[in-house]
């Protein structure tokens, strides 16, 4: 039987890490972020690991989308993995909307996330004024 404690951790871990990416607060990120965690989507360009890559992202995406709002639609836990279900909107530069809905897993060891696998769907449609 799975101890229903151990669920809430990974689910807690993914809610906060939604709550940065709507934020833009990355004071907590090295206390949720193992210093060798690999994220298996990491863009290729991008050259820092661990905490520091998903600062990155964060900080792009908020760059490129500053009133983004991120959404969980769903929420699964089991062991030491999280996997959600992620809705992403926000007007890009020039006014269109986007609606970007991601599948996330994130592994945790000691309480730190230290591997995340993705996969993503981009639907871009015309803000109509």
């Amino acid at each position: 039987m799975i101890n229903n404690d151990k669920l809430h951790e990974p689910k807690a871990t993914l809610k906060k890490i939604v709550e940065i990416f709507n934020t833009g607060d990355l004071s907590e990120v090295d206390q949720i972020f193992s210093s060798d965690y690999i994220d298996h989507q990491k863009p290729p360009e991008m050259e820092a690991d661990g905490p520091d890559e998903f600062k990155q992202i964060v900080i792009g995406a908020r760059n490129f989308l500053p009133n983004l709002k991120v959404t969980i639609e769903d929420l699964v836990a089991e062991a030491d993995k999280v996997v959600a279900r992620l809705h992403w909107h926000s007007l890009d530069p020039n006014g269109k909307q986007i609606d970007r809905e991601t599948i996330d897993i994130l592994r945790l060891a000691k309480g730190q996330v230290v591997e995340h696998w993705g996969a993503e769907t981009w639907r871009s449609e015309t803000l109509v004024t």
